[in-house]
């Protein structure tokens, strides 16, 4: 289980400048192995006005695809090339082939909605049957009379043989009406298969893995990211805190945010201003002003260390 998960390889879309992730399972494992929440931005076709439940395609930050590259978990595609690309190699074979698999996704989402409608159906039959009255149980007084014998049988024949008339007998009365027999039922006109129509949410089954590699324009808050990200924190973007990233100690489904990072040049001038309107805002809702940087490379070496500082406004 563990070498499968190493062995995987998340498909980060480049499309329109942006690095888009389609596939759930992808979204799950850089949530659940590399800290990664991001953005959803997709609306759902049932409701696509709505904008507070988003859902797929997840949208990473740069940063966040290059850390992922940079892991070798993931590889950047260029979905707009490859379309064309594989739309106008596609060879017979290659078009059925993707044809079934997408049938076969039709068919699949048939199924679950069938399933979920009877047991819908079965949760609601209770309230919408009306209860009936039950009818009243007759306790008899008397015992029944005695089963006739046979003589009684035999009278009673012969009193619905007078009663008939024409002389003609139970045997005659009887051949003498059509019997009906049973014939096999027509058989409907076959009627083709309809299923419902899907959108895609991947394109997996049309694009090869892997063939393409778009480079990733480097941000200057990129070693801050990683920098917090190797800590074990979670990073979601901090525009409604007035920060670069909002910064969780875990899941932000079960920790509120502890700070608000600004990510700085090492030999940049920060005004005094942006310290005190920073550390304000941030202890105004409840979180610590974090800002970092790291020295830059130089011709003899690589880039260095990265300090980062945090600063809590306190009264006076």
């Amino acid at each position: 289980m563990a070498s499968a998960q190493d062995d995987r390889q998340v498909r980060i879309s480049k499309i329109a400048g942006r690095y888009l992730v389609f596939d759930i399972d992808d979204v799950a494992y850089i949530r659940r192995q590399h800290g990664i929440c991001a953005v959803f931005t997709g609306t759902m076709p049932q409701n696509p006005t709505q904008n507070v439940f988003l859902g797929l395609p997840l949208e990473l930050y740069a940063e966040d695809a290059k850390m992922l590259l940079d892991r070798k978990v993931a590889y950047i595609a260029d979905d707009p090339l490859e379309h064309l690309t594989q739309l106008k190699s596609m060879d017979d074979e290659t078009r059925k082939s993707y044809l079934q698999s997408i049938k076969t996704q039709r068919r699949t989402a048939q199924l679950v909605f069938n399933e979920a409608k009877a047991q819908s159906q079965a949760k609601h039959k209770d309230k919408r049957t009306p209860k009936q009255p039950q009818p009243p149980v007759v306790v008899p007084t008397e015992l029944p009379p005695p089963a006739s014998s046979a003589d009684d049988v035999a009278a009673a024949v012969e009193q619905e043989e007078e009663e008939g008339g024409g002389g003609e007998s139970l045997l005659e009365s009887s051949s003498s009406k059509p019997v009906k027999t049973d014939s096999a039922p027509p058989q409907k006109p076959l009627v083709k298969e309809k299923l419902p129509a899907i959108t895609p949410t991947t394109s997996n089954a049309l694009i090869s893995h892997g063939t393409s590699n778009p480079d990733v324009e480097n941000h200057t808050a990129l070693p801050l990211y990683s920098y917090l990200n190797g800590k074990g924190y979670f990073i979601t973007p901090g525009l409604r805190f007035g920060g670069d990233f909002s910064v969780y100690p875990g899941d932000p489904f079960r920790y509120h945010a502890h700070y608000m990072a600004n990510s700085y040049e090492w030999d940049e001038k920060i005004p005094m201003l942006d310290l005190v309107t920073s550390g304000r805002l941030g202890t105004a809702v409840k979180k610590s002003f974090l800002m970092g940087g790291q020295r830059p490379a130089t011709d003899s070496s690589e880039a260095g260390e990265l300090r980062a500082f945090c600063i809590e406004w306190a009264g006076m």
